[in-house]
């Protein structure tokens, strides 16, 4: 174990986690301060309506995701180490054009189907212009280029400081909201700004790093043009990594749509409260992965390296997920107590989630090695594979057993999601021999035609 940590790619790692880690760290306090502020001023039920809400446009802006930070990081990273500025550019473009094109499609149809479905969801009472107003974050929600690109210029000191404007709108917003005596349109408005801010932020800065690089004179997005000089399987590799992180990432909002729908929208305002403390303690396990990615990415899996820095990077996010599940079963009820005996429930509930904190941040470094090998159909089966085990384990479990029940399906969901990553993963390491690189794939097949004569 000591000598992992004079690994310098280790301690890389470590280091950029420290400070995505220190800013998270207060904005999780920050976030916490809204979270009770909202739940100490809402009904439950209004707490929960404001719940399903944020979970119906978070499903929407997952759905209609392109993940063109992936893009970003797998076409231009070598390239950029190259100093290849024309490929750059051309990954970039792809990636802003896709993000604005499916960003705007998303949000109408997000409108159209709340129109459509308002009632099924519960808040047919609520003010629909509010709610239509909140599906104007879908495209910015849903657009990941802007991350991508500050992870190119490993600026991660600009993306440590966008996880601070968020929590902090949504505190001081929420504070407002309280103190001019809002109920849930005032909410509802304060989660919005914050969001909101957020993405303001992380594009302006962005563009200002473009700029610095002199990337940004005739950047255009482009679609159709800029992946005609992309690698051959580019597409394939989009679609995978898309599929991959819509089922990833619609595990959280669909779940709350369940619980809401099999148990009460009551239930679902609890879910979201149990998920939002889970989420704030295995947050520096995220951070190592987030990290840990950018440093892979530049790494060959032909050999053992990113392998080995993969697996430890695994065991020490594991690690980390055991503490996280102590933190839940140590300090769950005294936090939950803040927001008043109404929610009380929800401390329970988080006792049944929490193995899920060790299978997830245990599972979360794979998947980059994977990503940079070239076998995101890989990551895809195993995401397929849980959820299909997943939504009928869950739809049982509420039904037959409530709320607790669902905690219960989310973590053995999280297991299943694990164990198929490790044992896809073991496989692909043993035949990393045959792994051609996503940039690469071109070059190769372009080499390996038999040369004209003349040539």
């Amino acid at each position: 174990m000591k000598g992992w940590f004079k690994d310098d790619l280790f301690r890389v790692v470590l280091k950029n986690a420290g400070k995505l880690g220190s800013t998270k760290l207060i904005g999780a306090v920050m976030g916490l301060v809204a979270l009770v502020v909202t739940g100490r001023t809402l009904r439950p039920h209004d707490f929960g309506v404001l719940t399903l809400i944020a979970s119906y446009i978070e499903t929407i802006a997952a759905i209609g995701q392109f993940q063109s930070w992936q893009i970003v990081l797998h076409y231009a990273a070598v390239p950029w180490q190259k100093g290849e500025r024309k490929t750059v550019q051309t990954s970039i473009s792809l990636a802003m054009g896709l993000d604005i094109c499916a960003g705007l499609l998303s949000m109408v149809f997000g409108m159209v189907a709340f129109l459509c479905l308002g009632k099924v969801l519960g808040v047919h009472d609520k003010p629909t212009l509010l709610i239509l107003l909140y599906c104007t974050l879908i495209p910015g929600m849903g657009s990941t280029a802007a991350y991508g690109i500050l992870r190119l210029f490993d600026r991660i000191d600009l993306v440590s400081r966008q996880q601070l404007i968020t929590p902090a709108v949504r505190a001081v917003c929420c504070l407002l909201a309280w103190g001019s005596g809002m109920k849930l349109a005032g909410f509802v408005i304060a989660w919005y700004l914050a969001l909101l801010a957020g993405q303001i932020y992380l594009w302006a800065t962005a563009l200002l790093e473009l700029k610095r690089h002199d990337l940004l004179k005739g950047l255009r997005p482009s679609i159709l043009k800029a992946a005609r000089q992309m690698p051959k399987g580019m597409w394939g590799f989009v679609w995978t990594a898309n599929i991959t992180t819509l089922l990833e990432t619609v595990w959280e909002p669909i779940s709350k749509l369940l619980v809401g729908k099999i148990v009460s929208t009551s239930a679902a305002g609890l879910y979201s409260l149990a998920m939002e403390f889970l989420d704030a303690v295995q947050r520096p396990a995220k951070l190592l992965e987030k990290s840990y990615y950018p440093e892979v990415v530049l790494m060959d899996p032909r050999t053992s390296a990113p392998w080995k820095l993969a697996l430890r990077t695994s065991v020490l996010s594991g690690a980390l997920g055991m503490l996280a599940m102590l933190v839940v079963y140590i300090g769950g009820k005294p936090v939950i107590s803040m927001f008043g005996h109404r929610f009380g429930d929800a401390a329970t509930l988080m006792m049944w989630m929490s193995p899920a904190l060790v299978f997830f941040t245990a599972g979360l470094p794979m998947e980059g090695v994977l990503y940079t090998a070239g076998r995101s159909h890989y990551i895809m089966l195993a995401q397929l594979v849980s959820v299909i085990l997943y939504v009928p384990l869950l739809v049982y479990m509420g039904h037959h057993y409530g709320l607790n029940g669902a905690g219960l399906a989310y973590a053995l969901g999280m297991f299943f999601a694990t164990m198929t990553t490790f044992a896809i993963m073991g496989i692909t390491y043993l035949r990393r021999n045959r792994i051609i690189l996503p940039h690469e794939r071109e070059i190769r097949q372009t080499d390996s035609l038999p040369a004209s004569p003349g040539s």
